[in-house]
């Protein structure tokens, strides 16, 4: 198995850059996932990786080879594409050996790979059917199955559990964890889920406009957002966004527009002081909106009467839409929350869970 080091790496079709000097190391049996909104240049740097898209700029390098100029066919890499892309008048069987097959590897060895695929993914009694006897989720085994023989170095996922439906994809998102874990290899994966990047990535890329945003472990990306897009992209649902002024009255910082007036916490106040009369970007995630009988007098609550538009029941939690002036925002609940649509409703805003963006740099401040 082997890292990964992408340096620099610029792609242009024709006059349009579509990545930006992206600039990365991935490590040795890393689950890396690049996640990003349609467009952002994702795939095309899992296509750069695979040697199926030529580099404008930069290097790659697969362990210690440089392999700008190596044919995808030699850079001992495998890919899992969304449409599985099986051969259908083959068995499971020859679809998975039949890359070996074209190495001339010997049958023998051609028996072991394959069964030994099939036993991981829990495929045995399908390696003689065909792939229109198979589910979707079938498939998709199917064409791991195809990598997994490969034995490669990096294996490369562009989507795969895009076309699979909801109940699915989480089932398949658990087993690619597992699978992971079991050939203790490298990956990278492509995604425009959130979910599927927070729930399976050791670590994750965020891109926009073939930009890197940040780099960081899922959890340090939820709660430690360097910019606007960042914070709003990750977390379902998403990051409530208030454009506030900062103010100065008697000793005391508000936040101020024109249907709310609040004080930040403490520990944002000597940030907050260097813009005083400035316009900031308040960001607060939905958890941390609460419902009344949550309020705690020791917890520093900001507390009003909101109209609600919205009420989705979930189960273990409630998410609550609802309308503060001509701001939309979310909240959610813990259980079932008695508030009802079209009537005003007492909620509180946990502002030590706060995050400040700067309006036109959209940096975290």
């Amino acid at each position: 198995m082997a890292g990964l080091a992408l340096r620099n790496l610029v792609k242009k079709f024709g006059n349009n850059t579509v990545v930006h000097n992206f600039d990365l190391e991935i490590q040795d049996k890393e689950f890396l996932v690049l996640v990003g909104p349609s467009g952002c240049g994702k795939t095309t740097t899992l296509r750069m990786i695979a040697g199926l898209e030529d580099i404008t700029d930069g290097e790659i390098f697969i362990g210690d080879r440089l392999v700008n100029d190596i044919p995808s066919k030699d850079r001992d890499i495998a890919m899992v594409f969304q449409n599985y892309a099986l051969y259908p008048h083959m068995s499971v069987y020859d679809n998975m050996a039949f890359g070996l097959q074209l190495r001339k590897f010997p049958k023998a060895e051609i028996e072991r790979r394959v069964q030994e695929a099939a036993k991981i993914l829990s495929i045995e009694h399908l390696l003689e059917r065909k792939p229109r006897a198979l589910s979707g989720g079938q498939r998709q085994r199917v064409a791991l199955g195809r990598a997994i023989v490969r034995e490669p170095k990096v294996f490369l996922m562009d989507e795969p559990l895009s076309n699979l439906d909801a109940k699915l994809r989480v089932q398949m998102r658990a087993e690619l964890s597992k699978l992971h874990q079991r050939l203790q290899t490298t990956i990278v994966y492509v995604t425009h889920d959130q979910t599927e990047a927070m729930t399976m990535g050791n670590r994750i890329v965020v891109m926009k406009d073939g930009y890197i945003q940040q780099v960081d472990k899922p959890m340090n990306l939820y709660h430690h957002p360097k910019n606007l897009f960042v914070a709003s992209f990750i977390g379902s649902p998403a990051m409530n966004f208030l454009r506030v002024r900062v103010v100065s009255e008697d000793g005391f910082l508000w936040l101020v527009n024109s249907s709310t007036r609040l004080q930040p916490a403490p520990a944002h106040q000597e940030a907050l002081k260097m813009r005083i009369g400035q316009d900031v970007i308040l960001g607060i995630r939905p958890e941390y909106i609460h419902d009344e009988s949550a309020f705690i007098e020791e917890f520093p609550f900001w507390s009003t009467d909101v109209m609600i538009d919205v009420v989705e029941p979930l189960g273990i939690e409630t998410n609550v839409y609802f309308s503060l002036g001509d701001d939309n925002l979310i909240a959610r609940f813990k259980g079932n929350s008695d508030v009802r649509v079209l009537q005003r409703h007492k909620v509180g805003f946990d502002l030590l869970a706060a995050h400040y963006f700067d309006p036109e740099t959209q940096e975290i401040i």
